[in-house]
């Protein structure tokens, strides 16, 4: 591969993903540490045989090295559970957000996506925003996709793909890590952490990650804040998520007793966990502190810290808008798999994680089909 044809900023993205420093890279690869410094650096370029080593140890196909792919805009990437993570895992999380925009843009060649539905994101300073405004917020969203504040959102996932929010699971496995909200030019985008989350935990990731995309536009960079700063941002996230889900009036005429019981109940209906629900009943101040400390107790008494009753009942919510886009352009010939795959240039774990596992299917299908568009 020549000069021309190799991208040093595709081989750090490779490395980033797979969690790896230039030292083990260097280890598996055989070659040397300063060689793939050179490399990322852009001084030097690979050789066949050393680019089909890294290539081969990054599980990567050889032309992602070659292909061209768009840098992430300027703009804040808000992480959930940020506090809890490290540099390396959020560094290979905003990678993944990389690989989703050019999975996007690639498709979105063939198909046209949804519309962007949301309310315009909020133009103050975070700690500015009150409560109250964070509430009306909430409210004005769920105006704006057809619900009113009285019944639960169904299928969250769904909705807010509909409503043109990108939502793909991204590649990795890490309890402390639950998901990565981002504006990417003029499209939302939201990654999900495989992380064995209950289903009701992934609803109020979602509507958490929501939070981040309408509140919180004027952040430049999540490093350029203090802890205390960051632990503002995550809870005005959670309100954001906890109004959304479970709007005041409608969540207090629901709630018939404070019991343990009544709350596993009342996950059935509203699908929020039976904590989340717990702590805006004290926030709504419908019990005292006192309260609120034995029922806290008694989830920990129960071991319903990690799992709580209906977290194997409830379904999981799967995002479907990569797959069904995918499908929608093999099957009308406009590319086939192969030559898709090809364009994408990703590896087929990466790609069958976002996309799903259609993409390991093989077809046949010819191409030249006009353009369509997904209502």
């Amino acid at each position: 591969m020549d000069k021309s044809q190799f991208s040093a900023q595709k081989l750090t993205y490779a490395r980033i993903a797979r969690g790896m420093t230039m030292k083990k890279l260097s280890e598996l690869a055989n070659i040397s540490r300063q060689m793939i410094s050179n490399y990322e650096a852009g001084k030097t370029t690979p050789k066949g045989s050393n680019l089909l080593k890294l290539a081969d140890v990054l599980n990567f196909p050889p032309s992602f090295f070659g292909n061209y792919t768009q840098p992430l805009n300027p703009g804040a990437e808000f992480f959930r559970n940020q506090s809890a993570t490290s540099k390396r895992l959020r560094d290979m999380q905003k990678v993944r957000l990389l690989f989703a925009r050019n999975i996007f843009d690639t498709l979105s060649v063939y198909v046209k996506f949804p519309k962007i539905n949301l309310p315009a994101s909020l133009d103050i300073d975070f700690d500015q925003i009150s409560n109250s405004t964070i509430a009306s917020k909430a409210k004005e969203l769920r105006t704006l996709w057809g619900f009113d504040n009285v019944i639960p959102i169904p299928n969250l996932v769904k909705v807010a793909e509909a409503n043109g929010i990108i939502i793909a699971k991204a590649n990795m496995k890490d309890s402390k890590l639950d998901a990565v909200s981002k504006w990417i030019v003029d499209r939302p985008f939201i990654l999900l952490t495989d992380n064995g989350e209950s289903s009701v935990r992934r609803r109020f990731n979602v509507a958490h990650e929501i939070g981040h995309l309408l509140l919180h536009s004027s952040v430049e960079s999540i490093y350029d804040l203090t802890s205390k700063e960051m632990k503002l941002l995550e809870k005005q996230a959670n309100m954001f998520a906890s109004y959304f889900l479970l709007p005041n009036k409608a969540f207090m005429d629901t709630l018939m007793t404070t019991s343990i019981e009544g709350y596993v109940d009342l996950k059935r209906y509203w699908k929020v966990s039976i904590q989340a629900m717990i702590y805006k009943t004290r926030f709504l101040e419908l019990i005292t502190d006192d309260q609120y400390l034995y029922l806290s107790k008694k989830i920990a008494w129960n071991k319903w810290k990690k799992s709580e009753p209906l977290d194997n009942t409830i379904p999981m919510e799967e995002p479907a808008l990569f797959s069904t886009v995918y499908k929608m352009i093999t099957d009308h010939g406009l590319m086939t798999n192969q030559g898709l795959k090809a364009t994408l240039s990703l590896p087929d774990d990466e790609l069958s994680k976002m996309v799903g596992k259609i993409v390991l299917k093989h077809s046949s299908i010819g191409m030249n089909q006009p353009k369509l568009k997904l209502l």
